[in-house]
C-alpha cells in the first residue's frame, strides 16, 4: 500500500500545520471528557500534548503555556481528580479519563468562591500564572478541608509567581476555608431543622412539662427588723474573796479579771493607788523609781568605777581604773626601759663590711673579719 506524499494529517484553513505524511507523524481520533462535557478530537497526532489539545483544538485556553517542561504549573489541569502539568500528559493517552480544568470552577457563568477569594487577597496581577493558582488551590481543599499554613505551601510549591508572590494565595486559603466551614455548619443546622418539622409528631421525643415557679420562701428571721430579739444583758459574775493560796480576786471557778478588792488585798507601802468605778488599782509592782544620773564627760576619771544601779547589774563594777597613756618617751614603771629616745637622736651605726666583730676572732681569720670570697679556711681541709 501506497501513501500519497501529499496526503496531509488534517485540512489546516490557516495553513499552520505542516504539511507532512502519516507515515511519518501517525495521528489518531479520540474523545476528551472535559468538565463534564464529551469533547471529540479527530485526526490528531498522538504527541500532542494536553495542554496544546485543550487549548488549540478545544479553545480551552484558561490553562497557560509556560515552560513546557512541567515546571511553573501554569498548565496545571486534573486528570480523575489529580492535579497534573498538562504540558507533560500526552492527550491520547487521557481519552477515558475525567479532565477538569479552570474553566469548570465556574458555575453558571460566574467566578467560584476560589477565583473569588484569590482577586479579593490580591493574588492576581498579571494572571498568567492565577489559572494554575485556582487548580492547585482547588486540588489542595478538596483532599484537605482545614489545611495549616505549611500544607498550603507545600501544595502550592509547584506553581511559581514573580509578580506578587505567596501572602495573597495563603490568605485566600484560609478564608475559603473559614468560608466553607461556615457554609457547612448553617447547612447541617438548616437540615436538622427541616428534619424536625418533617418528623412525625407521634416520633417525636414527649416535651418536658414546664417546671412551675417555686413558692416563695419566707424570709429568714434576721431580715425582718421586728423580729429582732434584743439581747438582755446578764449580771456581772459575783466576785468571791481570795482564800489562801488562790490569787488576788480569783475564787474557786471564777478568772482573774484585774480588779481586786481593797478589803482583802494587803495595800502596797510606798505606791499610790488609783481610784476608777469604785474600784481601786494598783500599778504593776516593779523596780523603785531613782534618780537619773547622766553619763560623765568623755575622759572624766570616775573613782570605784561606776556603781550599780539597784536591780540591774551593770558589769562594770570590778572594772580596772582607766589611766591615760603616758607621753612619748616616759619610762614605765618596773621594766628595765629607760625610755624612747627623744626624736633625732643618732643610733649607734652598723660597722662596714669586714670590720674586725666585738669579741673573739675566729681561728685563722684575721681580726675576725669576714674572709674574701674564695679564701680556703682550715677547718675545709676537714670537709672532704
Amino acid at each position: 500500500m501506497t501513501t500519497d506524499p501529499n496526503e496531509t494529517l488534517d485540512a489546516d484553513p490557516l495553513g499552520l500545520t505542516p504539511q507532512v505524511s502519516r507515515e511519518l507523524r501517525p495521528c489518531a481520533s479520540y474523545t476528551l471528557r472535559v468538565n463534564g462535557f464529551e469533547r471529540p478530537v479527530t485526526d490528531a497526532w498522538i504527541g500532542e500534548s494536553l495542554l496544546y489539545v485543550l487549548r488549540e483544538r478545544l479553545g480551552l485556553a484558561g490553562a497557560k503555556d509556560g515552560c513546557e517542561q512541567g515546571e511553573c504549573g501554569a498548565c496545571s489541569v486534573q486528570v480523575d481528580g489529580q492535579l497534573v502539568a498538562g504540558c507533560l500528559v500526552p492527550a491520547a493517552l487521557a481519552a477515558d479519563s475525567e479532565i477538569n480544568t479552570v474553566e469548570g470552577l465556574s458555575a453558571a457563568g460566574g467566578a467560584s468562591d476560589v477565583q473569588q477569594a484569590l482577586a479579593e487577597s490580591g493574588a492576581v496581577q498579571c494572571g498568567y500564572c492565577t489559572p494554575g493558582m485556582a487548580m492547585a488551590v482547588h486540588d489542595l481543599l478538596q483532599r484537605n478541608h482545614r489545611p495549616t499554613e505549611v500544607e498550603a505551601r507545600q501544595a502550592l510549591c509547584g506553581n511559581l509567581c514573580r509578580c506578587t508572590g505567596y501572602r495573597g494565595v495563603l490568605a485566600a486559603v484560609q478564608s475559603i476555608a473559614d468560608g466553607r466551614a461556615a457554609d457547612a455548619e448553617e447547612a447541617e443546622e438548616t437540615a436538622e431543622q427541616a428534619a424536625a418539622v418533617d418528623q412525625p409528631a407521634a416520633d417525636r421525643p414527649a416535651e418536658e412539662p414546664a417546671a412551675e415557679p417555686a413558692a416563695a420562701v419566707e424570709p429568714p428571721v434576721y431580715t425582718d427588723a421586728d423580729a429582732w430579739i434584743e439581747h438582755v444583758p446578764q449580771p456581772p459574775a459575783e466576785q468571791t474573796p481570795a482564800g489562801a493560796g488562790e490569787p488576788y480576786g480569783d475564787g474557786p471557778g471564777g478568772y482573774d479579771s484585774g480588779v481586786y478588792d481593797t478589803a482583802v488585798l494587803t495595800p502596797v507601802q510606798g505606791i499610790p493607788a488609783q481610784t476608777a468605778d469604785d474600784q481601786v488599782y494598783y500599778p504593776p509592782q516593779g523596780y523603785p523609781e531613782q534618780p537619773y544620773q547622766g553619763t560623765p564627760a568623755h575622759g572624766t576619771y570616775v573613782p570605784g568605777g561606776y556603781p550599780q544601779q539597784s536591780g540591774y547589774d551593770t558589769g562594770y563594777d570590778d572594772a580596772p581604773v582607766y589611766q591615760p597613756t603616758p607621753a612619748h618617751g616616759t619610762p614605765l614603771p618596773g621594766t628595765a626601759f629607760d625610755g624612747t629616745p627623744p626624736h633625732g637622736t643618732p643610733y649607734v651605726a652598723t660597722p662596714p663590711h669586714g670590720a674586725p666583730a666585738e669579741g673573739a676572732a675566729p681561728a685563722g681569720v684575721p681580726y675576725g673579719a669576714t674572709p674574701a670570697h674564695g679564701i680556703r679556711l682550715p677547718e675545709d681541709d676537714h670537709a672532704s
